[in-house]
């Protein structure tokens, strides 16, 4: 059975959103009372903003294949699927089309339900966070706390890394962007 990119991607994001935070037992996300400096602040998930609105700059950059937006608004950087991506696995996931009345249809209709509950989420990293940002050997480097973002580092499209899957322009434009933030 042949799996389609965006559910692939979906599945990888559900699973590192579920996992990413487990090794925090405080219910506040910026606080991890190991004081491991790598470990706090890498990031949370947060509602999507259906809207994602750019102001003064700002820069939004989808990469190659049209199912990832990383995004600099304000003083955070944004990463999800894209609107693209979004509609496609909302069709594939829709419950309405699942035929099946007995116990096997009840498990596809929660799994579908919780995937689509998962992607109604971004990514965010706050600019305060962010040590460096640059592009280099085709990719964007991004040090967040000493760190590259896990999950930044741990998602593949397209068999490649994420940050080396958006277009050269593209991406220095997103490189400059932070780093105008971060001097501010």
């Amino acid at each position: 059975m042949r799996r389609s990119v965006p559910v692939v991607l979906a599945a990888t994001l559900v699973a590192l959103l579920a996992c990413g935070r487990k090794d925090n037992p405080n219910p506040d996300p910026g606080v991890n009372p190991d004081a491991n400096p790598g470990a706090a602040n890498q990031g949370s998930a947060t509602r999507r903003d259906s809207a994602l609105t750019l102001g003064p700059g700002d820069v939004k950059i989808t990469n190659e294949d049209s199912s990832v937006d990383m995004a600099v608004v304000g003083q955070k950087i944004v990463v999800r699927l894209s609107d693209k991506t979004m509609d496609k696995v909302r069709r594939e996931t829709d419950t309405s089309t699942v035929k099946d009345s007995g116990f096997g249809g009840s498990i596809e209709r929660f799994v579908k339900k919780t995937v689509q509950s998962t992607l109604g989420q971004q990514f965010e990293y706050p600019m305060s966070d962010v040590r460096d940002a640059r592009y280099e050997n085709g990719a964007i480097v991004l040090d967040v706390n000493g760190r590259e973002p896990r999950l930044l580092a741990n998602t593949k499209v397209g068999g490649k890394k994420l940050l080396e899957s958006f277009r050269p322009d593209d991406a220095r434009r997103f490189v400059a962007a932070v780093n105008a933030k971060k001097a501010k």
